[in-house]
Order: structure tokens, then sequence, then C-alpha cells
């Protein structure tokens, strides 16, 4: 029979490979890994720090390797569609990545899902200053990575606290994460009907 119990002997024994689990999952999209990371670092699963520099980890390998495509594709492959995919998107979520790239980057990692490897990835195609990228990009990894695993202590702990049996444990986790889609959604959704409302305010003129 399958307990917290058990499922917390079988994460222990698997440790290095729930690792390695965060790392590629951070390099993905990684908020749903991290907040797992969270539960199971609030459960005595895993260690929060080593969770935290996997995290870490993983956030830095992202960012070095969207930079390095973006800036291989301004110098070999600057037609591809893949540019223009990317520029579109940025210029529509985040207008003024041009003038205040530092600040563009350090948001584009949170509330839209997909926008930071599009920003990673223009970064480098835009050659925006390393100096630059690396302050915007450690920042909001450092916070993000905070706010996703706290986001995950906050959840097990509420779970807990409202039953310890696995299957209504697991199931209160499953309509957490439901909502937390549909709060990225609706996020999306209201930053879409701003920059609509911005535009069209800007064609009257």
């Amino acid at each position: 029979m399958l307990t917290l119990n058990t499922l917390g002997n079988f994460v222990e024994y698997h440790a290095f490979a729930a690792y390695v689990l965060i790392i590629l999952g951070v390099i993905i999209e990684g908020e749903i890994v991290v907040i797992i990371a969270g539960i199971f670092a609030y459960l005595g699963f895993i260690n929060i720090f080593v969770a935290f520099m996997a995290t870490i980890f993983g956030g830095l390998s992202k960012s070095a390797i969207g930079y390095m495509i973006g800036y291989f594709l301004n110098k070999n492959h600057s037609h591809r569609s893949l540019i223009k995919r990317a520029e579109n998107r940025i210029t529509y979520f985040l207008p003024q990545f041009r003038e205040k790239p530092f600040w563009s980057i350090f948001i584009s990692r949170f509330f839209i899902f997909g926008l930071n490897w599009f920003t990673l990835i223009f970064s480098g195609y835009m050659n925006v200053k390393i100096k630059t990228y690396i302050r915007a990009e450690v920042a909001s990894l450092v916070l993000w990575a905070c706010g996703m695993l706290a986001l995950g202590y906050f959840v097990s702990h509420t779970a807990l606290s409202i039953s310890r049996d696995i299957r209504k444990f697991l199931g209160i986790i499953l309509l957490f994460f439901i909502a937390f889609f549909i709060f990225q959604k609706f996020v999306s959704f209201c930053i879409d009907q701003y920059e609509d409302r911005y535009r069209n305010k800007d064609n009257n003129v």
C-alpha cells in the first residue's frame, strides 16, 4: 500500500536522480519541478539546500544555452523563423526590451509560460551586454528559485494540515497545480488585454 513513508523511502533512495531531474526540469521550463522539489523538501525526502543549488545550476545552464543559441543564430542564421517568433513574442510582452534589457530579462522568468526561453535566445541574438545579462539572470533566478521552493513548502504544509492520507494529499497537490496553471493563463490574458489597449491607444493618437 502506498503511503507517504513508502513514497519518501523511494525518493530518498533515488535522491541523486531527483536532483538531476530538477536540473533538467529547470532547463526545460521548471516551475512545476521546483515546486515539487519544495514539496519533497518540506516532507524531508530531499535536502532543501541541494535542491536550491540544483535549481540554480539548471537555471544558469539554461541562461548560457539560450544566450549561445541566440548568438549563434545572429552570426549564422539571422533569417531563421525562430528569431522572428522570439522577436514578435518579446516585443509583444516586453515592448521596452531594447531600451531596458535588464528589467525585461529579469521579469521574463515570471508568470508568462515559455517567454523566458524566447528572451534568453533574443538576448544572445541582440548581443545584450554580458554583464547586464548575467546580473538580470542571476537576480531573477535566485528570487524565482526561492519563491518556487517556498511555494512548494506552503503547498505541502497546507496539504498535510488537511490530511496525511496519501490519496487526499496527492489530490490536494493536483488541485493546486490546476489552480496554478489557471493563474498563469489568467495573468497572460490580463497582459494580452493590457497590451492590446496600449496599442489601440497609440494607434488612435
